[in-house]
């Protein structure tokens, strides 16, 4: 039997949903872009069904889950042993989350002329990005910087010469992420400025606002601390490549 929903009820269930992401688990092909599925469960032997499900996910390929928290680790191991996969471990991040958008302050006066060179990512920007970007600079890296780019906000501050300088892009799953400014432009608040032109543009969209920080990346866990962002200690989100025996 299926159910039916009305457009207001499925709108009102997809607000609703979004709310989910910061503690959902993603997952993701190898080549990042074809297929991403993603899954929120706070009781594990559901979870468990589903994750055993080959008709839901693919154990025969090679894929990621990401922002898989730490209480669901044991399963997700145990799982993979039964489908004869390995796991391999690529980063640990805390979740920052801004609970209440209002709480960041505007741009001010100041800092109006750098405002004012914010623009929105293209695609001749994708290479500066992956190159600077800890898990791209290859060609995987760069394809999946490119559907970033063309499907998701994502903003950078432009130089005098029209080239990016401080950038900052948002993950399919509504993270904000790949924040970087180059060095020689560092200390000037650009990711500051950029954060506050993310969080309106994500708060128009109605999706949550938040990002992982990686554990030992203290001065974002700052920066994003400074900005209001509280870490919610119950999602400590890890990422792990599966990967058949």
């Amino acid at each position: 039997m299926f159910l039916l929903l009305t457009e207001e009820k499925l709108l009102t269930l997809e607000k609703i949903l979004k709310n989910y992401l910061p503690a959902a688990i993603k997952e993701e092909t190898s080549k990042e872009t074809e297929f991403t599925l993603t899954v929120f469960s706070r009781d594990q032997s559901s979870l468990h069904k589903l994750l055993m499900d080959d008709n839901i996910v693919n154990w025969k390929t090679r894929f990621m889950f990401g922002g898989i928290d730490r209480n669901f680790l044991e399963l997700m191991k145990a799982v993979a042993a039964c489908k004869k996969s390995t796991i391999s471990f690529t980063s640990s991040s805390y979740t920052m989350v801004l609970q209440d958008p209002k709480d960041l302050l505007d741009i001010t006066s100041e800092q109006a002329y750098v405002a004012s060179r914010i623009s929105p990512l293209d695609m001749s920007h994708a290479e500066i990005v992956n190159r600077n970007w800890k898990f791209g600079m290859d060609d995987t890296g760069l394809k999946f910087v490119k559907n970033i780019i063309a499907n998701f906000p994502s903003y950078c501050i432009l130089d005098e010469t029209d080239n990016p300088v401080s950038w900052l892009l948002t993950y399919p799953y509504g993270a904000m992420g790949l924040l970087y400014t180059l060095p020689e432009h560092r200390r000037k608040g650009y990711a500051k400025l950029l954060v506050t032109k993310m969080v309106k543009v994500l708060q128009n969209l109605g999706y949550p606002i938040y990002c992982f920080i990686e554990d030992e990346n203290s001065r974002s866990y700052q920066l994003f601390q400074k900005l209001g962002f509280k870490e919610a200690p119950e999602i400590h989100a890890i990422w792990t490549w599966c990967q058949p025996s």
